[in-house]
């Protein structure tokens, strides 16, 4: 018998310290890792990935199960996002109901575009697609991120040492902003602390 869906992912700074005790009950073929090209997703119950810099991280999820990706918008095997779209669409049935998506990640670099249209491509695909989308996109603070999926609680954990110095000071979304000045919900989503 499957769960109650809510619709409603959570999205969650956490310290790093928490998220290092959780990331430790994924498997480690649910974490993915660098070269982050397509070939590093993963699909699971639940996934992790970690030091997000200048890079995407997409999650597409039911509720029940998530694919996630890690793209660096430096390395040459992502420097054609058609090639990234018929990967997703291969993996991720669109057909199937309650779908949704989060997207965290990208550097707005004056001299080097490449880390936000990728970011953008990423949304801009998944919304013409007709899923809902979370998107959380960076500035020019860089700083390492960690993501991590549990479809337990729909959850989306978010970590980063420089967070954790006002993770419980300062409302949840105000502390993300530190990093993500561009926040964007899906329409049931939530950031909580």
């Amino acid at each position: 018998m499957e769960k109650d869906i809510t619709f409603t992912s959570t999205i969650r700074p956490v310290k790093k310290a928490l998220f290092d005790k959780i990331r430790i009950t994924i498997p480690d073929n649910k974490f993915v890792d660098y070269p982050w090209t397509c070939k590093e997703s993963v699909r699971g119950k639940s996934a992790c990935t970690t030091n997000i810099r200048d890079c995407t991280m997409c999650g597409i999820t039911d509720g029940q199960d998530v694919f996630m990706m890690h793209i660096c918008p430096t390395q040459d095997a992502n420097s054609n996002f058609l090639k990234i779209k018929d990967f997703i669409l291969k993996r991720v049935n669109f057909k199937k109901e309650n779908l949704s998506a989060f997207v965290l990640g990208a550097k707005e670099f004056p001299d080097d575009s490449r880390s936000s249209k990728l970011f953008d491509k990423f949304v801009n695909f998944l919304k013409s697609k007709g899923v809902p989308v979370t998107s959380i996109k960076g500035d020019d603070v860089d700083e390492p991120v960690d993501v991590l999926y549990k479809s337990k609680n729909d959850e989306w954990l978010i970590s980063s040492y420089y967070l954790d110095r006002f993770i419980g000071k300062e409302p949840p979304e105000k502390v993300l902003k530190r990093i993500f000045p561009h926040i964007e919900l899906a329409e049931d989503d939530i950031i909580t602390d």
